[in-house]
């Protein structure tokens, strides 16, 4: 009986020890749980802060410019503009081009030779001895061979008919620089005649001496007047890309100097630009000036894009060019110390009201 009591209270025993460790291993591992829990909770919140820090060390920032700038192109082959009637020895009036070469067309070949400039196009013409001539041009893009009969117009000299173009020379404004590179004008550099944007194979960026402007009023923007030296070293910038958002490129040692110093700014996410105030940059005076714009609409345009609408309030713009006049194209739009677009076009019919497009938009597209 005392050997089956010992056996009773040391099986309790062995009961109650096992229920300790059970409830031990029980509360370690509810407490491994609440451990592992928080240490995931702190990591998270440690990667949270550190995922900021990375965002804030890696926005892009970039310098805003707004100087105003001479701008030559080169177009990929030799622009057709227009074909027109020639008068031959006889005295008849003819179209030799007409139906064949088209507005637009971009003369890479003649008779199988390339063609680099309207000079070698009008000499190869003009002294063809009358042989029929295949021009080879990118149309739409595609490559196409167009057969013209040319015209003698006097004793050995020929003609089509045709209005031609290989370059284009302007005002322009730098909007920002990025390093090396920079994004000028915020829209693309379009033929006066055709209206269609031009097929660049390079350029220059220039320096240019302001020396007044034609201020803007209803139904006639103004321009700003200014000199462009085209000389080795004038040139700030080389034009590599004309696109529906800007022309892009890179920029000179030189005009990298002058600018050095010089504050970069954040580019703005298009969310955080808003309506109200911003300010243009700009060196229509001749020095650099922020003016006082207000953006007051934000919306989408035939491309799908977002772009500003802006006005001009600041007094002293308005007094010196009526508002946004042609050169203007491309000066930075400056809300709450960041970049947020660049100065696309004017409202011809009150030059204090414009376009702006975004900048974020206008490096990325």
């Amino acid at each position: 009986m005392r050997v089956y009591k010992k056996f009773l209270k040391g099986l309790l025993a062995c009961n109650i020890a096992f229920v300790i460790i059970v409830a031990g291993m029980g509360y370690q591992r509810e407490r491994g749980t609440k451990d592992i829990a928080e240490a995931l909770n702190n990591l998270n919140s440690a990667n949270e802060i550190t995922n900021k820090e990375v965002a804030r060390r890696d926005v892009k920032k970039v310098i805003p410019v707004g100087k105003t700038v001479g701008i030559y192109v080169n177009t990929n082959g030799i622009l057709v503009i227009d074909t027109g009637e020639v008068t031959d020895m006889n005295g008849q009036t003819c179209t030799p081009a007409r139906n064949k070469l088209m507005p637009g067309d971009y003369i890479i070949k003649l008779n199988g030779e390339k063609v680099k400039s309207k000079k070698q196009l009008v000499k190869n013409i003009t002294e063809c001895d009358g042989d029929p001539l295949v021009f080879s041009v990118e149309r739409n893009g595609q490559q196409t061979d167009v057969s013209v009969e040319p015209v003698e117009t006097d004793m050995n000299i020929y003609k089509v008919g045709i209005w031609v173009r290989d370059d284009l020379q302007g005002l322009g404004t730098i909007t920002y620089v990025d390093g090396t590179k920079f994004g000028a004008l915020g829209h693309s550099i379009n033929d006066a005649d055709t209206g269609e944007m031009l097929d660049v194979s390079g350029g220059q960026l220039y320096e240019a001496d302001i020396f007044g402007v034609e201020r803007g009023k209803a139904g006639n923007p103004g321009v700003i007047e200014g000199i462009i030296s085209y000389d080795t070293e004038n040139v700030v910038g080389n034009v590599n890309k004309n696109s529906l958002y800007g022309i892009f490129g890179q920029i000179t040692d030189d005009f990298a100097e002058s600018i050095s110093n010089e504050e970069a700014m954040e580019i703005a996410d298009p969310d955080e630009v808003k309506k109200g105030t911003a300010y243009i940059q700009s060196y229509v005076s001749g020095e650099k000036e922020t003016y006082e714009i207000e953006i007051v609409n934000i919306h989408h345009n035939e491309y799908g894009d977002a772009e500003m609408e802006i006005c001009v309030t600041d007094e002293n713009l308005i007094k010196q060019t009526g508002g946004i006049i042609q050169g203007m194209s491309g000066s930075p739009i400056i809300q709450n110390r960041k970049i947020v677009g660049a100065v696309t076009h004017v409202f011809v019919e009150n030059p204090t009201r414009g376009y702006g497009i975004f900048v974020q938009e206008m490096m990325e597209k």
